[in-house]
């Protein structure tokens, strides 16, 4: 095995080599440049061969003078102005503009370092060593004034060559791609239709339990112009409806205590009036049969139609009998005796 790996490792020198920072990532430069000819020469897409010319040019531009500012600052010998310019440099991966805004950050700072490079290191080697401390100062300081400006001009080039690189990255490379939708609700073998409602329940119990796959989604609907109800395996819940993105709950019923759901139907002054009626028990309602005494509430909700009251209903009942068949289930795990 580690003679196969070794093998493997001498075989890809010359890619790691030529990917590395140090070189310039050459590797990707010739990737780059072969990509633009192929869509430029092939396909006639003369802005895709310029996008990726410039691309790669500008990457390898990037990591070389990176590469060379990280020299200088070593050789300033300031550790101040190292771990300033770290700090500086952290925030230009996030978009083109930071990049832009970190080079000139480090322009500013390597100016400034290499302005007050002679004194600041005549005190700290004062304050050291004393005399020897001021030659070694000095010494320091002289060739900060050289190296801390260089390493701030080329960390304003690869900030600069950075973003043109960003700029010019394909769509595909991105990372930032927004969800255009919600997961499909999937509750079976069977792949279903993709519905945007019931999308849009399943992602709203996941923000509820934060996504426990112990709690399986069935069904959401809209009760009434203030009501929702979401049915899981597990519990009823009556949401209220509003226009933001907030969840507010207003009732949860553990689905081991109800006992069966009702539909009624009452008339009214501006029609009949369709209700659903779910009988809730203190104790865990037994399988096949109804605790001899009366529910301790009966919840009552008011549907729009008497479609939605039977569907309710029926997704209710289609969740007891989850719950039930749940209760004969044998169990996978072995027993350790």
């Amino acid at each position: 095995i580690i003679r196969h790996y070794v093998s493997c490792a001498k075989s890809q020198k010359l890619k790691v080599v030529a990917s590395s920072e140090m070189t310039g990532n050459i590797g990707g430069l010739f990737n780059d440049l072969f990509t633009g000819l192929s869509v430029g020469i092939l396909d006639g897409d003369v802005p895709g061969l310029v996008k990726s010319v410039a691309h790669g040019m500008s990457d390898t531009a990037s990591k070389l003078s990176s590469t060379a500012s990280s020299v200088l600052a070593y050789a300033s010998g300031d550790e101040s102005f190292r771990a300033n310019r770290d700090k500086l440099r952290a925030s230009r991966y996030q978009s083109s503009s930071a990049s832009l805004k970190a080079g000139f950050a480090g322009l500013k700072s390597g100016i400034l370092g290499g302005l007050t490079s002679v004194p600041r290191a005549l005190v700290k080697g004062i304050s050291d060593d004393g005399v020897t401390g001021a030659v070694t100062g000095l010494a320091k300081g002289i060739i900060g004034t050289v190296t801390k400006p260089a390493a701030g001009i080329l960390d304003f080039a690869s900030g600069t060559t950075l973003a043109i690189t960003q700029s010019t990255s394909s769509p595909a490379s991105t990372t930032n791609v927004r969800r255009r939708r919600h997961p499909r609700c999937c509750s079976g073998e069977i792949l279903p239709v993709y519905s945007e409602d019931m999308a849009h329940g399943m992602a709203t119990l996941w923000r509820i339990n934060k996504k426990s796959n112990l709690e399986q989604f069935i069904s959401w609907c809209v009760l009434n112009k203030s009501l929702k109800i979401l049915i899981s395996n597990t519990k009823i819940r009556i949401l209220e409806r509003n226009t933001n993105q907030e969840i507010k709950i207003h009732k949860t019923i553990d689905l081991v205590n109800v006992g069966q759901c009702e539909y009624k139907s009452k008339p009214s002054d501006k029609g009949r009036v369709h209700q659903v009626t779910i009988m809730v028990y203190d104790i865990p309602v037994p399988v096949g049969q109804l605790p001899p005494f009366k529910p301790s509430s009966q919840p009552t909700f008011v549907c729009q139609s008497e479609k939605i009251s039977l569907k309710v209903r029926q997704d209710i009942q289609y969740a007891l009998s989850l719950r039930d068949e749940a209760a004969f289930c044998v169990s996978t795990e072995v027993d350790s005796l």
